[in-house]
């Protein structure tokens, strides 16, 4: 992946690499396997000669059929991802019996990229039943028996009222996009999220920017199981609960993430769509029933840092378009996630600082888990340097965070 620029640019397009890297390793082994070429002194070809017939001891030890034989005898993976329709895919963990994260596209089009009228936009939830996902063996999949009498709700990751058509509509209550939910947490808190997510998706599809550009807001969701406690120095408690019948058993999440993107299509070629970031946001908020007078928590205070939640989470979001964390180099964060974790750090600090968008001071703020460092908390000097260095850059960025002057990021859950 070839990085931009500027740091303020957040441009990217799908590229062959793995085909290429494919190849070089075919082109690679290839010329292993090749006699070595002949020299007038014949010193290189003895060279290559002793090199080739070193590899070939070593092969010698391993059987041809080696890779078969394991690739037959391996275990499946607890990962099973499908697509059930476009704008909607889902990554299912059979340990835990929850989506690992779902992914969404919110937007106005139906399937083929014709606009969706008025009259279509808004399916009816009736009649829609939570349905087992039969493409999952019967003992690794949740199912609906298991929330029975349960006192947990089943809680959409990917509401059905993101979707703008029927057939959508329906497969969001697949059971594989479920998680379990306390009643007033899903009906209170979370709903107040997602209709935030839709609320951005709709205003920015009118605004369209300043050319006129077509936008896409994209969602990833997932559970987290985050420690409740510490038990000493550098160990930590875990404390959740499960429902359904041993050994089959759902797990329930502490904690709950969203992570938005608003992304500009600026191009579509054989490669695929190339894309400019315009907002962003990670969320996390803790899975509970808190009472709401006492411990009521603003959106704005479950704003993370994107590359604190992707070591909790296990998962790089967005790296086709934000950029992978590059192997062995220890804490190299591409350039765009350390400027994207420098805006979420400022608009962080101006929340905490700005009391008059409070009700009260009562308030119980940023408890999205012991491991998610808040207000500061965690940072080390050299990246505070970096992270003045990136926000004084000669030209601003071109994207900015969701919560940016954004009322609605101010109102309790």
């Amino acid at each position: 992946l070839t990085m931009p620029s500027s740091p303020a640019m957040a441009v990217v397009t799908h590229s062959a690499a793995l085909c290429v890297g494919a190849a070089a390793m075919t082109v690679l082994l290839h010329r292993h396997s090749s006699s070595p070429p002949s020299t007038t002194d014949g010193s290189t070809a003895a060279a290559n000669d002793d090199v080739i017939s070193q590899k070939e001891t070593k092969q010698s030890i391993i059987p041809n059929s080696h890779s078969d034989c394991f690739n037959n005898m391996l275990p499946t993976l607890p990962i099973r991802l499908s697509q059930p329709n476009d704008n909607l895919l889902i990554a299912f963990d059979t340990r835990n019996r929850n989506p690992t994260f779902v992914m969404e596209r919110i937007n106005n089009k139906k399937h083929g990229g014709a606009a969706i009228t008025e009259q279509e936009a808004a399916p009816s939830r009736k009649n829609k039943r939570f349905f087992e996902d039969k493409t999952i063996p019967e003992h690794h999949r949740s199912r609906n028996h298991h929330y029975r009498n349960s006192g947990y709700d089943r809680g959409h990751l990917a509401p059905a009222a993101d979707f703008k058509t029927d057939s959508d509509v329906q497969d969001s209550f697949s059971l594989s996009n479920i998680s379990p939910q306390l009643p007033r947490f899903n009906r209170t808190m979370w709903l107040r999220v997602e209709e935030f997510v839709r609320g951005v998706a709709e205003h920015e599809e009118k605004v369209k920017g300043d050319d006129s550009s077509e936008v896409e807001t994209w969602v990833v969701t997932g559970p987290l199981w985050l420690p409740s406690s510490t038990v000493g120095k550098d160990k930590f408690q875990y404390s959740y609960e499960a429902i359904g019948h041993p050994p089959s058993l759902i797990h329930v999440p502490t904690h709950f993430f969203k992570v938005v993107v608003v992304v500009s299509p600026i191009a579509n070629d054989e490669s695929g769509p190339t894309f400019q970031l315009k907002k962003f946001a990670a969320f996390v908020l803790p899975h509970s029933e808190s009472d709401e007078k006492s411990n009521r928590l603003r959106l704005v205070d479950c704003i993370v840092r994107l590359t604190d939640l992707e070591a909790v989470a296990g998962l790089e979001f967005f790296p086709a378009l934000l950029g992978y964390h590059k192997d062995g180099s220890g804490d190299d964060i591409p350039l765009l996630k350390e400027l994207i974790d420098a805006l979420t750090d400022d608009v962080r600090a101006h929340a905490k600082n700005n009391q008059l968008l409070l009700e009260d001071g009562n308030a119980k703020h940023g408890e999205t888990g012991i491991l998610l460092p808040q207000n500061g908390a965690g940072i080390s000097k050299r990246r505070q340097k970096k992270i003045k260095q990136l926000l004084r850059g000669d030209s601003p960025p071109l994207f900015q965070h969701l919560c940016k002057k954004n009322n609605a990021c101010f109102k309790y859950l």
